[in-house]
Parts: C-alpha cells; sequence; structure tokens
C-alpha cells in the first residue's frame, strides 16, 4: 500500500512539473503577444496621424508618450527617384525591395522625424520602449503612401537578429 502510494506521488509531481512547464511558457508567450499587440496598435496610431493630414500638407505633428516626452512626426513625402529621401523612395526611412521598412538601417541613420522611441506605459507602473519607423512616399501631389513600422526596442536579438518581427503597415493618404 505504501509502495503504490510513492507511485501515485512520483506520477502526480511529474505532472504537475509538466503543468507548472506550461503555465510558465504561457505566461512569456502571454508577454510577448502583448508587446506584439502594442507595436501593431502604435504602428497604426502613428499611421492614422499621418493620414489624417491632406495628403500635399507637410506639417509636423507632435505625440506625447507615457512618459510625457514630445514626439515629432514629419508627414512630408518625396517622390520616388526625387531628391535625397531613404532608400527606395519617399522620405524617412529606408525601405527594402519589398517595400517595407528596413531594419537593418541603424536607428541613427533613420532621419529626424521619421523615427522615435515611443515609451508606451503598461500594468503597474511597467513601461516599454518602442522602436517605430516611418516613410512617406509622395504618388501624386493629392495622394502619398505610408509606411510604418513598429518593434519593442529591447527585444532579445542573437548575431543582430531580432526574435520579434516588427509590424510593417502600409496605407494611400489622399485629399
Amino acid at each position: 500500500m505504501l509502495i503504490e502510494l510513492m507511485i501515485a506521488m512520483i506520477v502526480l509531481a511529474i505532472g504537475l512539473g509538466g503543468i507548472f512547464t506550461l503555465l510558465a511558457a504561457s505566461m512569456c508567450t502571454n508577454a510577448k503577444a502583448g508587446n506584439d499587440t502594442t507595436s501593431t496598435m502604435l504602428a497604426e496610431h502613428v499611421m492614422e496621424q499621418i493620414s489624417a493630414q491632406p495628403a500635399n500638407s507637410s506639417a509636423p505633428l507632435t505625440i506625447i508618450d507615457c512618459a510625457g516626452t514630445a514626439q515629432n512626426i514629419n508627414t512630408a513625402g518625396l517622390a520616388i527617384g526625387a531628391g535625397s529621401g531613404g532608400a527606395n523612395g519617399g522620405n524617412g526611412a529606408n525601405l527594402t525591395a519589398n517595400n517595407i521598412v528596413d531594419w537593418t538601417q541603424s536607428y541613427a541613420d533613420v532621419p529626424d522625424g521619421y523615427k522615435m522611441q515611443y515609451v508606451a506605459c503598461g500594468a503597474g507602473s511597467r513601461q516599454t520602449t518602442y522602436d517605430v519607423r516611418w516613410d512617406v512616399i509622395t504618388v501624386t501631389p493629392y495622394s502619398r503612401v505610408i509606411l510604418v513600422s513598429a518593434r519593442p526596442s529591447m527585444s532579445a536579438s542573437v548575431g543582430g537578429l531580432r526574435f520579434v518581427m516588427p509590424v510593417n503597415l502600409r496605407t494611400i493618404g489622399g485629399m
């Protein structure tokens, strides 16, 4: 009887160990999913602020993050092949050949007003900083393409590769 009880306790301990492992993994995944959601919402917020302006407007905007820092958002576009804009067209962050923000470009090399380190507040006064970059391409005097990308700044990296894929959004804004 004592041996059966010990075997039952061992089986129970192994089962509970597995459950605790799953619980810890799910808590970690939940936190990462929350950061992904915030990245998406932040990129969407920047994109909506730029799209709300007339396409021929170049007036900069300002949003204030959780830390109280005023973040400048330049809305001026540049036609593809015109002047000294980012790689693959537009003002702002360089774009890849697939027309998404090029995250191999260093933060310092992105023109001012087309990048920000946005601080978002979470539960328990926890703050997370997000790296947000965008590019504005003028298509006609009355329309432009807006590309915005965001990711948590402190996402883990190995050999320069990050484990959190940045959010990439694009839209067309017009008058």
